[in-house]
């Protein structure tokens, strides 16, 4: 068994990347060698061509995808068939359960706990220290590659900070429709919506965003030059309004619930529960009461349907190209998404439902059909891009290249997963286990292998001590201050940062 470490140095080895100079007979010599031991099958070389990357991002994507077996009954045959010809991600997580930290995290290929930006504001380029940090983006762009992008990549106004980094900008051909009239009863945030609205698909910006992806990609791939194309869908973020097909898809009379505990919070400290349950999200009480549980339920599943749909139109239009051979394909998700579990709505929690994302990458020498249980995060993107592609490794990133994992199926893999909600409150996530420390010392561990759902605290067990300061080392040693300006917590501990 070959270790990760040992596989980067092979991959340097054959790339000849040495940040010490070496003389090249020397390399030579060492690449047939390390072919000879581990098979021509560890990471190839080189390609004849410069690959291409369509970069497929969607918004409160949880893991109720066929491929992941978050809800027996979700329907995403598009996704699936991706998973069919690459390797999906089965521990994957978002390194903040917030969408704009989580997005700044994985494009800038730095923590939270570096940048500072663990709210809705400000972005990557607001930031006190890292503001000019380089993107994933810049970077594929400063080697060559042509950079097209439509949809939600960025929160929010992001991506007028990083006009120079695409070649071109595609905005959304329509506005965002709303109804006159709420069609749920939810009378809090007016994002907090849900029920069967438009006529068409064409009628929404994410397919016509499909539509338009689908096409260019058939322009791309007549360039000479190699690309990057990153797309966006917001769906299934709230609110949840998609034609009614994608309703009947998933019949209230027959629909299931999550499983819920009413004690599944019975064991969190005061902390945790200030820190997770103050959001506008409608309250799991009054979601109950007010016999919504199904509707939100099915409206969820509808609009993961119809996102499915928009990204098997977008690969369909990658198959046409004629430039899949030659595409490296990366979706992911910006965090998970609760739908009642621990009697919580939406994302912003250090658990499971929230921390945990749909990732699959599938392209040129990946393994088909490879599911990996080892734990990642979104922040492994970048390095794992720039790894595949052939491009210098780029230094100063805070993730590994998942490369190795693409390619062998029994790598040995020692990195857990950090996911961070505000500074100083950190989950570390390795194959078994789920550690979570708060900023004001309160702890929670969790044994994955035998409670999938996170309901048994066991921190306080004396057993698990050895284990729990394993665990404590890969906490991030120091937290970035939060910059001036900062807001959108959602949790009352921070109000005393926002709009300084």
């Amino acid at each position: 068994m070959v270790s990760v470490e040992e596989i980067g140095f092979v991959s340097d080895v054959i790339s000849c990347q040495f940040v010490i100079p070496m003389p090249h007979s020397r390399c030579a010599l060492l690449s047939v060698f390390v072919f000879l031991i581990l098979g021509s099958t560890c990471l190839p070389a080189s390609q004849d061509k410069p690959r291409n990357v369509l970069f497929i991002a969607i918004d409160d994507l949880n893991d109720w995808v066929g491929a992941y077996g978050g809800h027996p009954q979700a329907k995403t045959p598009n996704m699936d068939r991706l998973a069919a010809r690459g390797t999906t991600f089965l521990n994957a997580h978002c390194q903040a359960p917030i969408c704009n930290p989580a997005r700044v995290s994985m494009i800038s290929g730095l923590l939270p706990s570096k940048t500072g930006i663990y709210f809705l504001q400000p972005g990557l380029r607001g930031a006190s220290e890292n503001a000019d940090a380089e993107t994933l983006f810049q970077y594929f762009k400063r080697h060559g590659y042509y950079l097209t992008t439509r949809g939600k990549i960025f929160h929010g106004q992001g991506l007028q900070q990083e006009t120079d980094s695409f070649d071109e900008i595609v905005k959304a051909a329509l506005p965002v429709p709303r109804p006159k009239r709420r069609l749920a009863s939810f009378e809090g945030s007016r994002a907090w919506d849900w029920g069967p609205y438009f006529d068409r698909d064409e009628d929404t910006q994410d397919y016509q965003t499909a539509l338009w992806g689908a096409e260019r990609l058939q322009e791309l791939a007549e360039r000479d030059q190699p690309f990057f194309m990153a797309i966006g869908f917001s769906n299934p973020h709230v609110p949840l309004y998609v034609p009614q097909k994608w309703f009947d898809l998933y019949p209230q009379e027959t629909l299931q619930l999550p499983e819920v505990l009413e004690s599944d919070r019975d064991q969190l400290s005061e902390y945790a529960k200030t820190l997770t349950f103050g959001h506008i999200a409608p309250k799991h009480d009054w979601v109950v009461g007010a016999n919504e549980w199904k509707p939100l339920v099915q409206s969820y599943l509808a609009c993961i349907s119809f996102v499915d749909h928009c990204v098997g139109t977008v690969l369909d239009g990658l198959e046409r190209s004629g430039a899949g051979d030659d595409t490296l394909v990366a979706l992911w998700s910006d965090h998970g998404f609760h739908m009642g579990e621990k009697m919580h709505w939406a994302k912003r929690t250090l658990w499971e439902e929230s921390t945990r994302v749909p990732m699959i990458i599938a392209g040129p020498d990946a393994l088909a059909g490879h599911r990996v249980s080892k734990p990642v995060g979104l922040i492994d993107i970048f390095p794992t891009l720039v790894d595949y592609c052939g491009l210098p490794r780029k230094k100063g990133l805070d993730g590994v290249s998942l490369r190795a994992l693409l390619t062998r199926p029994n790598v040995v893999w020692e990195r857990p997963a950090v996911t961070t909600f505000g500074p100083n409150n950190h989950s570390i996530r390795s194959e078994r286990w789920r550690y979570i420390r708060y900023d004001d010392g309160s702890e929670e561990l969790y044994d994955l292998r035998s409670d999938p759902r996170e309901r048994f605290d066991l921190a306080a067990n004396p057993e698990h001590r050895a284990l729990i300061r394993e665990l404590t080392r890969w906490i991030p040693s120091s937290n970035a201050a939060i910059p001036p300006g900062s807001s959108g917590s959602g949790t009352p501990l921070y109000k005393e940062f926002e709009n300084r």
